[in-house]
């Protein structure tokens, strides 16, 4: 019976590491604007390989990532990367929500003494599940300027989760959607396990109501071109709900 129980052990760690090796490494695509690039992530969810979209934002002072790799395993060699790429450091991150896909494991970069910010609820999310906090804590609303850029970190409500926020870049007329906003080839919600389907519609129309119609609004995961992710969320949420 117990050497059963570590052949099973034995072969689930295996298969583990085997789908781990099997997510593709990030990808930086092609720049927004001069000084705002969007990077793909990838992981395995029910057995099928998403992507992640996450920002990041160049400024005379250094790197702000907005959410960090799925895989820790890609937390240095991303800011490897953009140190090889753009000459400078990052100095900062902006959780977007509590999840591995937006927060992760924050401890990596607190210990390098990096900047990590999170709202008051994320953080509370995350100490629930045992994980590292942020170093700072979000001002939702507050327009923060770093070496000649600017952004606001808005929270307009529950949706994918109580505490999923959006982040606004004006200059580059750029909305960072992040997981509350689904792309226009999701065929429904995601993982829903942690969301508000009720509060959801009306949290998008708030988003609607504050951003121009003209944005540019990144989804949190899959395709990211296109300017229907808006409407589509929209769209699925009304099937959820059955009306």
């Amino acid at each position: 019976m117990k050497k059963s129980v570590k052949v099973f052990t034995m072969l689930f760690l295996f298969l583990i590491n085997f789908f781990n090796a099997q997510v593709r490494d990030f990808e930086i695509e092609p720049p927004l604007s001069p000084n705002l690039y969007l990077y793909k992530t990838f992981g395995v969810f029910g057995g099928k390989e998403y992507s992640t979209n996450a920002l990041y934002l160049i400024t005379k002072k250094g790197v702000v990532l907005f959410d960090v790799p799925w895989q820790k395993s890609q937390y240095q060699s991303l800011m490897d990367t953009i140190k090889k790429r753009h000459d400078l450091p990052v100095i900062a991150v902006f959780a977007t929500h509590s999840h591995s896909d937006r927060a992760g494991d924050l401890s990596f970069y607190n210990n390098k003494g990096i900047s990590t910010y999170a709202t008051a609820k994320t953080n509370e999310l995350l100490k629930k599940e045992g994980k590292a906090t942020s170093s700072k804590i979000i001002k939702t609303g507050k327009k923060y300027k770093i070496g000649g850029e600017e952004f606001t970190v808005d929270f307009l409500g529950e949706g994918h989760t109580a505490d999923n926020v959006v982040v606004w870049f004006p200059k580059y007329n750029v909305l960072d959607g992040g997981c509350l906003v689904k792309s226009s080839s999701a065929v429904d919600l995601g993982y829903t396990g942690e969301a508000n389907v009720q509060q959801w519609p009306s949290t998008m129309q708030n988003l609607k109501a504050k951003y121009p119609a003209s944005a540019k609004v990144i989804p949190g995961h899959d395709e990211w071109k296109g300017n229907d992710h808006v409407k589509h969320t929209l769209e699925l949420l009304e099937k959820q709900s059955g009306k």
